[in-house]
Formats: C-alpha cells, sequence, structure tokens
C-alpha cells in the first residue's frame, strides 16, 4: 500500500502560503495591495502528487518543484494575466517544469493553479511498459509551455478534481490498494498523453526574454542590497539596461515600477521578520530594511497588506506559542 498524504490549508500570508506545497522549495511575494488570503489543496499517494492553490492577490513565485519529478500546471487566469518563466498566461495555458530547474511564476490575483507532479522514475518505467519508453517520460531541459488541446487540459483537470474530492469526501477509500494503483495509473496516463510528441510551445519571443533578464538581474540587486538607498541608476548599471527598458521590463512582467517593485520587496521583507521574529521591534525590523519614517512605513504597510505591522508581528507571536495563544503580560 502506498503512503497516503492529503492536507488543506487557508492561508492568510503569501509565505504560510509557499509552504502549503509539501516538499517543494519556494519563495512568494505578495505583488498586489490588499489583505492576502489563499486555499491549497495538496494529495500525496506513492509517487503522484495533486494539488490546487489560489490567492486573492497577485504574487511573484520562485523555486524548485520536488526532487525527482516531472511536474504540469494548469493554469486558469481569472482577471488578471500572469507570466511564467518569459510566456505570458493570458488565457488557459498548461506548463511543465522538472525537478532541478528553478521556475518563476508571476500568478494574477485569483488565479488557479491546479497541478499535478508524479516522480520520473515511475513514469519512466510506465512509459517504457505501455509504449516502448518514449522522450516524453525524461526530464525536460527546461521549464516550458505545452500546446496541449483543451480537451486534454479539461481532463486532466477532471482527474485532479475527482482525487481531491475523494481524499476530502470518501478518505477511506483511499486507504485501499486498489483504488491507490488506479488513481496514480489515471494520473500518470494523463500526464504522459500532456506531455506526448511534439507539444512544447516555441521559445521565449527575444523582446520577453530580454525583459526577463533585466527584470531578474535588477530584483536580484535589489535583493542583495535591500538594506541600502538604491537609485533607478544604480538599477540600470546593474542590468545594464537604459532607463525605459528597466521601465519597461517591470511594467509588463509585474505591472509595477521599479521603484514601486522595491517597495513592495521590502515590505515582504519585513512582513516576513515579524512572522518569524516576534521579539524584535516593529522600528527595529522596519529600519533594517530602510524604512526610517515609521508612520509612513506603517501607513503604506496596512496598505499593502490589510493590516498594521503590529498585528502581524502579534500572529507571528502567536503563532510561535505551543497552544497557539498569546501569553498575558
Amino acid at each position: 500500500m502506498e503512503d497516503v498524504c492529503y492536507t488543506t490549508l487557508d492561508t492568510r500570508d503569501a509565505d504560510e502560503h509557499a509552504a502549503g506545497l509539501s516538499a517543494w522549495d519556494q519563495k512568494y511575494e505578495q505583488i498586489s495591495a490588499g489583505r492576502f488570503s489563499g486555499h491549497v489543496e495538496d494529495l500525496r499517494v506513492g509517487p503522484v502528487q495533486v494539488f490546487v492553490e489560489t490567492a486573492s492577490r497577485s504574487v511573484f513565485q520562485c523555486g524548485m518543484p520536488r526532487t525527482g519529478t516531472l511536474t504540469v500546471g494548469l493554469m486558469h487566469p481569472v482577471a488578471e494575466a500572469g507570466w511564467f518563466c518569459g510566456h505570458a498566461l493570458e488565457r488557459d495555458r498548461m506548463i511543465a517544469v522538472s525537478s532541478g530547474s528553478e521556475f518563476d511564476l508571476i500568478a494574477g490575483a485569483g488565479m488557479d493553479v491546479i497541478g499535478i507532479s508524479i516522480d520520473t522514475a515511475h513514469l519512466s518505467a510506465l512509459a517504457t511498459q505501455l509504449r516502448g519508453g518514449e522522450q516524453a517520460a525524461q526530464p525536460l531541459r527546461d521549464p516550458c509551455v505545452l500546446a496541449t488541446s483543451a480537451a486534454v487540459q479539461a481532463g486532466m483537470k477532471q482527474l485532479v478534481d475527482s482525487a481531491l474530492a475523494l481524499a476530502r469526501l470518501q478518505p477511506a477509500l483511499l486507504q485501499q490498494a486498489a483504488a491507490q494503483r488506479m488513481l496514480a495509473l489515471s494520473l500518470s496516463e494523463a500526464m504522459l498523453d500532456g506531455v506526448a510528441g511534439d507539444r512544447h510551445e516555441a521559445s521565449v519571443r527575444p523582446s520577453a526574454a530580454a525583459r526577463r533578464r533585466i527584470l531578474y538581474a535588477a530584483r536580484d540587486y535589489m535583493h542583495a542590497h535591500a538594506d541600502e538607498a538604491i537609485s533607478v541608476p544604480d538599477l540600470c548599471q546593474a542590468t545594464c539596461a537604459s532607463r525605459r527598458a528597466l521601465q519597461y521590463a517591470f511594467e509588463e512582467i509585474l505591472h509595477l515600477s521599479p521603484v514601486t517593485y522595491l517597495r513592495v520587496m521590502r515590505l515582504n521583507r519585513v512582513r516576513g521578520e515579524l512572522l518569524a521574529h516576534s521579539d524584535l521591534t516593529v522600528g527595529d525590523v522596519a529600519a533594517r530594511w530602510g524604512f526610517w519614517h515609521l508612520s509612513r512605513f506603517a501607513a503604506d504597510y496596512r496598505q499593502h497588506f490589510g493590516e498594521l505591522p503590529s498585528a502581524t508581528r502579534a500572529r507571528g507571536a502567536a503563532r510561535a506559542m505551543p497552544n497557539g495563544m498569546l501569553t498575558a503580560h
């Protein structure tokens, strides 16, 4: 009998949301302003993992999938478009990434991400058994967007929905070996169908690749010098890009100016520290990330996250208590 693990999580922070998928190494930043709420459902059955996640605000995701896996994701934007490794996600798209390949995803507010992640060794063995070992079962060289039909995507979504509904409503059935085998087989065959053949879309267009390069070079510089005064000329020098090219890169991909993203990135850093280190004062954490005008900082923080920094710090303290309760002082 395979190991079965099912979890469901309602989240209030982007970093908490990032940790919702078991065995993934991810970091999230909340990009759009407003109170964050998210939901993650995650089911592991032996070599197969399926999940659904959605968030109320735009998030910038980057990281690595489970080790030794091939993952496909069905993307369903609601209002805001997104980006995956340089590809625009303006309609229903299917993306793919192998472990060992770092990915980046800008998910618009309300975007549903429906995922299937399967051990590559299991897929290769099944492909050999069924089809003589197609290359489709091998790890992808780079993250990509797949040109699959609406019918294939609908079938995969229905399988994920059915698997999660089974775990949610009839968990005892998933303890049966026959049900586990059929679930793993159905999802694995759907994965092989989804990535079979020459279904990779064309490479990222040169203009999008150039803007992605500029964005990431600027972002790396911002993260490395987050506690310093950073100017637009500094970013232009770090990225070897003109002011206009820098502006276009951020506005096309993140819908933010470079200066606004720098502030958002620093606010996310403050939020992470307040949640993780409730022994620190709000003023000390804010100052460390370059916010010296505390009343203006508090207003900016509340506008972006929908709560005051003191409320975030209090929730971090509550998480740290063994019973989840704050002690009286």
